[in-house]
């Protein structure tokens, strides 16, 4: 693992069990055994690291959605892709979920230039703006229905997470949430 990968590896850590204002970059600079300046020379402040993380982590959890995804068609079932691809690597990647929950309930997620409900390659905007303009689901605000499909996904991690289910169970309840899910914005 190169330095910079070592560095965000630790603070990603390091932010979730601390919060990003109880997380000195010197500490992270300790934790993953190299110089503050080294730290500094990947990434000039500690804003640029929080944000390089944030931007790291989205573009690993969109590279395993699409990956995953079963159905690449405009459909019920390419939603229910996503879907099912989402939640589970929230489950899988439980760190780097809770450190998006962190960084969107943030005051850096103000200042981020991510602009994610707007970019055109992001698998569910891209998948949520096509269905709207064939009519399969409804006619609202792609920022909006993004919304509903990702408070889905966060309710349904944080119940899953709270209850020892077996897989049959977590599978059972993931499908149940996105019948629902659906039943809300299908046209």
């Amino acid at each position: 693992m190169d330095k910079k990968q070592l560095i965000l590896g630790t603070a990603l850590k390091l932010f979730v069990e601390n919060g990003f204002h109880g997380t000195a970059t010197s500490k992270i600079a300790v934790e993953a055994n190299v110089a503050n300046g080294t730290l500094f020379n990947y990434f000039s402040t500690k804003e640029e690291l929080i944000l390089s993380l944030y931007h790291s982590v989205v573009n690993e959890m969109d590279d395993f959605i699409v990956e995953r995804m079963e159905s690449h068609s405009i459909s019920k079932e390419a939603f229910r892709s996503l879907f099912f691809a989402t939640v589970s690597w929230s489950l899988e990647n439980p760190i780097h979920f809770q450190y998006l929950q962190q960084f969107i309930h943030s005051p850096y997620s103000k200042i981020s230039n991510s602009k994610i409900l707007n970019q055109e390659d992001h698998p569910l905007f891209v998948l949520i703006k096509n269905g709207i303009d064939i009519v399969l689901i409804k006619q609202m605000p792609v920022s909006f229905i993004y919304s509903l499909f990702t408070s889905q996904i966060n309710g349904l991690y944080y119940y899953v997470t709270s209850y020892d289910f077996s897989n049959e169970k977590q599978l059972e309840l993931i499908q149940d949430a996105f019948e629902m899910l659906w039943k809300m914005i299908e046209d």
